[in-house]
């Protein structure tokens, strides 16, 4: 089974992110009529913003990473303030367009990170790649049909944030559709004890 931690955005935000990707679709559609369906946009119900993608992992494997995760998380609740657009790759015809984050990027590196040492003790192995937290929005389907980097520079991203208290477990189910999140496990973020100075991004 595909499993993936997250954290998912509360429904005022899903909803401010799901508005803004529809200005983008009708911007993309006046450029011309079938850019607006080049792009597998990503369902409102669907979206987080992934800690951790495990890969394949076996009913026995599964049982050691509940295991070592189901402790609440020390690095402790948070808030998070979606950022600009952004595509990947940078550099060349883009593939995804995703939101990026103006504000609680480095609790969320501390609580990627307290994750990665849990994972470990299961026997996951880890993508070493740098931590960049985002919302995928979009999936080109038909890339260098148009400069999409161009495109959602030209449309207000949501102005709004959303609090971090749960990351959750997610077993991926994938189908011509559009692949489905099953949520396997849910773990909470433990607030900080009273009087505790440095909270930085973390909820009072």
């Amino acid at each position: 089974m595909r499993l993936f931690l997250a954290v998912d955005p509360d429904e005022a935000a899903s909803g401010a992110v799901a508005r803004a990707a529809e200005r983008l679709r009708r911007c993309a559609e006046a450029r011309h009529r079938t850019l607006a369906h080049a792009v597998r946009w990503v369902e409102p119900g669907n979206l987080h913003l992934t800690l951790h993608f495990l890969g394949e992992v076996d009913e026995v494997r599964l049982a050691s990473v509940k295991t070592v995760l189901a402790a609440p998380l020390a690095a402790g609740p948070l808030r998070v303030e979606l950022g600009d657009w952004g595509v990947f790759p940078t550099a060349g015809p883009a593939r995804v367009i995703w939101i990026g984050l103006s504000a609680g990027a480095a609790a969320l590196a501390r609580l990627h990170a307290e994750l990665a040492g849990r994972l470990r003790q299961a026997g996951i192995a880890l993508d070493d790649r740098p931590f960049s937290p985002h919302l995928t929005i979009g999936r080109v389907k038909q890339p260098g049909r148009a400069d999409w980097g161009a495109l959602v520079r030209s449309v207000a991203p949501p102005a709004c944030g959303f609090d971090v208290v749960a990351c959750t477990l997610y077993r991926s189910h994938l189908a011509g559709a559009g692949p489905s999140y099953e949520p396997l496990l849910r773990i909470s973020l433990e607030a900080p004890p009273a009087g505790v100075p440095g909270a930085g991004d973390r909820l009072a």
